[in-house]
């Protein structure tokens, strides 16, 4: 049984009530929520420091959906930065792999039901507008490159059904103007982003964890802020794994 609590909308998290028909042969309605990770530039944004900080905060917090199945996606990289295009899908690949096993700072074992699929290339597109908003649900799970508002690192759309709370698709979409990235950690880094951190945090969004509190929560991978060359949030702190683990423990 899955159990609920109710979640916090820190940070840039818009939960937006809308419906879209689920494509056939499926006829229901479902819901959509948005939720953003921002860029902070300034030591408050909070860097994850040391594993035993990570493993001694336990907060965790949640969407109302979650998956049922595996969660099946497609990558479009043709508007990815050349800094970061020929590593962007191994990235990517990478840390859904890593959020839907649950790899952690903490050396935690947990055996979680969640599983991923990656499906191939696509030229479709992330249904989500430069302004971060959500524009329908096609049924097909994307992850692409694009514009977003300026603080905006990178936007996950969720569209579940109302009366279960599962899953239907979850697109990704990750910003292509204003922010530098990289995929392996440069040295004398200054005010680039781990594209490996950002997308961890957005697959615990599709899976259904949402934002912790900055102020007091900043070392977990759910918070949702991000700060400039800092890799320790490419595996989960202990509360992200307790929210999941509530979820998806065998």
């Amino acid at each position: 049984m899955i159990r609920k609590i109710a979640f916090a909308a820190t940070g840039a998290a818009l939960v937006c009530a809308a419906a879209y028909p689920l494509p056939a042969p499926e006829q229901a309605v479902v819901s959509v929520a948005r939720e953003a990770i921002v860029a902070s530039y300034t030591p408050a944004g909070g860097v994850a420091t040391t594993a035993a900080a990570a493993c001694v905060d336990t907060a965790y917090a949640f969407q109302p959906w979650h998956l049922t199945s595996t969660y099946k996606w497609y990558y479009n990289g043709t508007r990815a930065p050349a800094s970061v295009a020929a590593a962007a899908l191994t990235t990517l690949r990478t840390a859904s792999k890593s959020a839907a096993s649950g790899r952690n700072r903490c050396g935690t074992t947990v055996t979680l039901s969640t599983t991923e699929q990656y499906l191939g290339t696509t030229n479709a597109v992330a249904q989500i507008s430069a302004t971060g908003a959500c524009l329908g649900n096609d049924g097909v799970s994307v992850a692409s490159w694009g514009t977003l508002p300026p603080s905006v690192l990178a936007v996950t759309c969720a569209y579940y059904r109302t009366s279960t709370g599962a899953v239907s698709s979850s697109d990704l979409l990750i910003d292509n103007t204003v922010h530098k990235w990289f995929t392996t950690l440069p040295a004398n880094c200054a005010n680039a982003f781990d594209l490996e951190s950002v997308v961890m945090h957005e697959r615990g969004h599709t899976a259904g964890l949402a934002h912790v509190d900055q102020a007091t929560h900043a070392v977990e991978t759910m918070s949702p802020k991000a700060v400039p060359c800092d890799t320790a949030k490419r595996a989960f702190a202990a509360g992200d794994l307790r929210g999941l683990a509530i979820l998806y423990s065998r």
